[in-house]
Order: C-alpha cells, then structure tokens, then sequence
C-alpha cells in the first residue's frame, strides 16, 4: 500500500522587534515537530510560541498515522529596536533658526521632526537632517520620532533656547570700563546687518550707524557729547526683527 504524504503549512513569514516572540500556526494532521527547538516553548505542538534572538528559518515535519512525513518552513524575522539620537541640546544667541542632524536611519525605519513646546517650523521634517524656522524666544524643545512599523516607536528629545538680543537701558561713557558702550549682547550672531538709529526726547535723529558694530558711546552723528539725557532708540536687523524701546546717558 501507498499512501499520499501528509499535508503540512507551516504558516505564513513574519517579523518581530527584537526582545518579541511570534505564535507559530502550522496545519496538518498528525503529530508535530519543530526546528530548531531552542526558542519554542514547546516544539511538539502545532502553534508553539517563537522567541528567537537573531532571524531564523523554523521547519515543521508532520507524521501521520502511517508514519509518513511531510515538512514545510517559515521564517521569523528579527529587527533591531529604533534609535533616535537627536544630540546635545543647543543654546542660540539670537538666532531664531539651527540646522538639526539626527542619527542616520536605518533600513525600514522612518523619522517624524515635530515641536513638543513652543514654536518652530522644518524644512524636511521626515529627514534626520533639516532645518528648523521660526524658534520663538526662551527654550523650545523638539521632539524627533522614529519607528520602523514593527517595534513601539521611539523618541528623543532636543532642547533649543534662544536668549534674545541683550540691550542695555543705561550707558555711562565716563572713561572708566564699565558700561561705556551701548553694547547689544548677541549682536555679533544676528543675521545680517543691524541699523541703530538714536533719537532725542524732540524726536531729532542725533546718531545712525547703519552697520552697528557695538560702538555707540553717547556721540552724535558728528562725534560730539550728547547731554545726560533719556534717547530712545530703533534697532532693525536684515533678518526682519527690529526693537526700540530708550536707553540713559549718564556721564
């Protein structure tokens, strides 16, 4: 007598995150065995429990009442969990925009740039590396988010503080080294150049410096004295951003 070999499916390929464990599912008639059996919590059923550490290719061989055997294969596919690095915090001198460079993705993963607090807009936010816009002053944190569809997604965190342009409301050129100069803390890092211009309480212009380099010591335009007085002055930067607001000559 002859008989057919038992029919056998050991089910369908999958994949898990590292640390995970699949339900194996075969079909058949007969009894069971599994292989490799090291990771299963029992390999002589037909759904045992998978639990392996690296991808591994898992045969099933059903036996029959006659004896005959039959075997199929299917493979459990191991991911490494996501990492989301998004580096050190940063701190800007009023500079309300930072390029941001995240780890390197790998291979079935993918990344989401999002603002967690305060204020920010990027330029490529599924990318590691963007540019974030429009930071509003004090700290802003970004939250970088990367999951490959299989693991629990994964998050990291980068806090932006942006200190404002520092300006001063009392000057005091007296020839000693203290508060001599109208000195704009954060000047230097401004984008582009930054106009000064310095009014009396008349509103006459005394004093305009259209590439202000942190000079301005309570000389008018033709380099004389200015009185003990309050001036009041306007600040614009090429970026856009302009201050006013008044600053105290006192000799």
């Amino acid at each position: 007598s002859f008989h057919d070999l038992p029919a056998v499916d050991a089910g369908r390929d999958t994949i898990i995150c590292e640390g995970g464990y699949a339900q194996l599912q075969a079909m058949g008639t007969g009894s069971y065995l599994w292989s490799p059996a090291g990771e299963l919590d029992d390999p002589a059923i037909a759904a045992p429990l998978a639990s392996p550490e690296i991808t591994t290719l898992y045969t099933v061989t059903i036996t029959d009442e006659y004896g005959c055997q039959n075997s199929d294969d299917v493979q459990v596919e191991v991911w490494d969990m996501p990492v989301a690095d998004t580096g050190p915090d940063l701190e800007l001198d009023y500079v309300f925009e930072t390029p941001l460079e995240a780890a390197s993705l790998k291979a079935n993963e993918t990344g989401t740039w999002s603002v967690f607090s305060g204020t920010g807009a990027f330029t490529q936010p599924e990318s590691p590396s963007t540019i974030v816009r429009g930071l509003s002053s004090g700290e802003t944190i970004i939250l970088w988010r990367v999951t490959n569809g299989v693991c629990p997604a994964v998050d990291d965190y980068i806090t932006i503080t942006v200190t404002d342009l520092l300006i001063p409301s009392l000057i005091t050129p007296n020839g000693d080294p203290y508060n001599e100069y109208f000195y704009l803390g954060g000047l230097e890092k401004t984008l582009g150049r930054t106009e000064l211009i310095i009014f009396d309480r008349r509103g006459a212009q005394v004093y305009k410096n259209s590439n202000y380099d942190n000079s301005w010591n309570g000389l008018d335009n033709n380099g004389k004295e200015l009185p003990e007085d309050t001036y009041f002055y306007v600040i614009k930067a090429q970026n856009g951003r302009s201050h006013s607001g008044y600053v105290v000559i006192r000799r």
